[in-house]
């Protein structure tokens, strides 16, 4: 049996029709205890082929077997503890140091403390690796991969596949790598796949696969492959095959530069032919015959590590992939700080921001029935004059003008109404009140006689106010501000006559409200969107940001060849991140209730769990997103353009009832139109779990997570 055949393998990206061939009807054979080198130029499939063999991704036809199984079903080891797998990026957790990060992929691996220990001594050594205690990202790139490497190694696989292993490292510690593996391949059964930029450094392999284009163009031992090309170099032999399958002329032109370079130094590097004398025949010690792509491994050795080896439990995984996850997040203070106080920062400005009285708002005033302004400043003056049956009024206009809070508007004095309109009309002031002549008296006319009153009484009793409608919202909130004064007026005025009115002359005011206050009803209406689309856009930025970094850094294919599952990494992700969630909900609402005096009558509880639920959405969002966008650029375009459309369309800044009736159903598809209204009503009204629009909130929350978890799913298979 040998450790990995590959027969016909075929896979491509892209449409059925279209395809985008990257393994085009390969075959290959490793055996047990030798060196394989897969060799070829970037681009020519060869971190394809090595992701199909560890199964993390699957061919599109043909087999491969590895270790005696199928790569990817349950029970081969493979993804898990029988491969190790060091890829072409560092692919280490940077806030982890040196020892923390060889300790995790060990105990990931289901080793115990006392052998990780060993092989973490051993490994030290041999790799000369820097203090234990450094992080991972103060090392250098030489050092980071040797820190890879040893991770790869540290459970004793049975199968090792290192992807450029030697890039960026020095001339000797590459050297003692290969001395490392050559020796631990010929004294075990260890397989070993290395693909490496150093075509001359494959000589000291046991097999050689030399690919192009996703065909392996020939098979065979480093010396056969260079006596049958008459070749006094790898790559010279490897560029003639090139030629023999068709390439350009720059290819032609670069074997020409080998030749004349091989044939000029043909004699003169002694200590390098004698060091590669002895390399190969270290080499053929191993494998006499040097057809290294047949073999025979032991069977019953294989099932007894496979035994061995699946004897780790999700329980051991969970916990080294939360103590990873918590790890990498308190390491990170600028992170962590982000998390916990950007919610806060973001309810302090919504509720600072939103939600105040305007003030300073200036406001002109025109009074024909004083001679002078002065007049309403005067201590002395009287406007109510009380008698037993009647009561006499005097300059009421004053009185008015006195009850206009001097904090919201700035009163602007006129001699004329022309002379105010046309500051208004040059924006130098909002509006014009205008006092009629004889106010005081056609209002008293009204009230004594009512309906027969003098006709000109009822417009010459009515207090004229011009706005400038061009800022509608201050407009509106200047117009509500002075219909309060006029009832405040109304009714000082009419409590000082103490004398009965009649029912029907008393202006209709303001009623109180079944639910909330006057003050405050902008805030108290919008505070639940915005809390919401906080959450969960901030869980989805920061779930797309953690797995495209993860994909890009190589981490989420390495932590899945070690065996850990798709659902384990989302499950240690959505622990770790629904206790992020859960701190910034609490935070989040005894904010909004002990400082900012939120108006609530419902239940913490029911508020904070559909919070909760949103955030998960939010999540999956992320992780929809993550999954089809290659770079942190697509995601960050598609997360914000989802987020204007949904915030305008959910009802938060305008009723939904000021919408189309079309576009009001596709609101309620929205994840946080429906919990908008469910806080709300909690909030405001007190209501529960007995309530329909409660009901709806959490339905339509439950609803949005269940489609994005199987879009999710779905997505994973197709890019495998």
């Amino acid at each position: 049996m040998n450790a990995v055949e590959v027969r016909n393998g075929y896979k491509f990206y892209g449409k059925e029709k279209d395809p985008k061939i990257v393994l085009n009807r390969l075959n290959m054979t490793v055996t047990h205890g030798s060196i394989y080198g897969l060799l070829g130029a970037s681009g020519c499939g060869k971190t394809t082929l090595l992701s199909c063999i560890v199964g993390v991704k699957f061919l599109n036809a043909g087999k491969i077997s590895v270790l005696g199984g199928t790569p990817g079903k349950k029970g081969s080891g493979v993804p898990g503890p029988r491969v190790g797998y060091m890829p072409q990026e560092i692919a280490l957790t940077e806030e982890f140091s040196i020892k923390e990060t060889i300790y995790y992929f060990g105990r990931i691996y289901g080793m115990s403390t006392e052998r990780i220990r060993e092989r973490y001594k051993l490994l030290k050594e041999l790799l000369d690796l820097p203090p234990g205690s450094r992080q991972v990202g103060h090392c250098s790139g030489g050092q980071m991969r040797r820190v890879s490497f040893a991770a790869a190694m540290v459970h004793e696989p049975e199968l090792l596949i290192l992807d450029e292993p030697t890039v960026g490292l020095d001339p000797l510690l590459r050297e003692k790598i290969w001395d490392f593996l050559v020796e631990t391949t010929r004294t075990s059964k260890l397989a070993v796949i290395i693909t490496t930029h150093y075509i001359e450094e494959a000589k000291q392999a046991n097999c050689i696969g030399l690919m192009r284009n996703g065909i392996l163009l020939a098979e065979d031992s480093p010396q056969n492959i260079l006596s049958h090309y008459e070749a006094e170099s790898l790559e010279y032999a490897f560029l003639q095959l090139c030629v023999k399958h068709g390439v350009s002329d720059e290819v032609h032109s670069k074997l020409q530069q080998i030749s004349t370079i091989s044939n000029s130094i043909a004699g003169d590097d002694k200590t390098v032919s004698t060091n590669e004398v002895k390399r190969k025949n270290s080499i053929e010690s191993n494998d006499s015959n040097t057809a290294c792509c047949t073999g025979v491994g032991d069977v019953d050795c294989n099932k007894k590590n496979l035994v061995k080896n699946l004897q780790i439990t999700t329980r051991k995984r969970m916990k080294a992939l939360l103590v990873k996850n918590f790890l990498q997040m308190l390491r990170q203070p600028a992170g962590m700080l982000f998390l916990t106080c950007f919610p806060i920062f973001q309810l302090v400005c919504f509720y600072v921001a939103i939600g105040g009285n305007p003030i300073g708002l200036k406001l002109g005033i025109v009074d024909d029935e004083l001679g002078s302004f002065s007049e309403c400043w005067n201590s002395s003056l009287i406007t109510t004059h009380p008698y037993n049956d009647t009561c006499d009024l005097n300059k009421v206009s004053c009185r008015f003008i006195s009850h206009i809070n001097d904090s919201v508007a700035i009163k602007h004095y006129y001699k004329s109404f022309d002379e105010a309109y046309v500051d208004a009309k040059k924006g130098r002031v909002m509006g014009v009140i205008y006092f009629a002549k004889n106010f005081t008296q056609s209002m008293q006319d009204i009230r004594d006689e009512a309906s027969y009153a003098a006709e000109g009484s009822f417009e010459n009793a009515e207090i004229k106010i011009y706005m400038d409608k061009s800022d509608q919202q201050l407009t509106f909130f200047l117009e509500k501000k002075l219909m309060q004064t006029y009832h405040e007026f109304i009714e000082k005025l009419m409590g000082d006559c103490k004398y009965p009115i009649k029912a029907g002359n008393i202006p209709i005011g303001f009623k109180d409200p079944i639910y909330g206050s006057i003050d405050g009803v902008y805030t108290d209406y919008i505070a639940p969107g915005v809390v919401m689309t906080m959450i969960f856009f901030l869980a989805t930025l920061i779930t797309s940001t953690i797995f495209i970094t993860d994909r890009l850094e190589g981490i989420w294919d390495r932590t899945l060849v070690a065996g850990i599952s798709t659902t384990e990494l989302l499950l240690a992700h959505i622990i770790t991140q629904s206790s992020v969630m859960l701190m910034q909900c609490v935070e989040i609402v005894l904010l909004a209730a002990f400082i900012f005096d939120t108006e609530n009558h419902g239940d913490n509880f029911t508020v904070i769990l559909l919070l909760m639920l949103l955030g998960f959405s939010g999540m999956l969002y992320g992780l929809f997103i993550s999954i089809f966008c290659d770079s942190h650029t697509m995601a960050n375009f598609m997360a914000t353009g989802s987020f204007y459309p949904m915030i305008i369309l959910c009802g938060i800044f305008w009723p939904l009832e000021g919408m189309p009736i079309y576009l009001q159903y596709i609101s309620f598809l929205l994840p946080f139109t429906l919990p908008s209204i469910a806080v709300r009503d909690i909030l405001a009204k007190g209501w529960g779990f007995s309530y329909m629009s409660v009901i709806a909130g959490y339905s339509i929350t439950t609803v949005w997570i269940v489609v994005l978890l199987i879009l999710c799913l779905i997505g994973l298979k197709i890019k495998k």
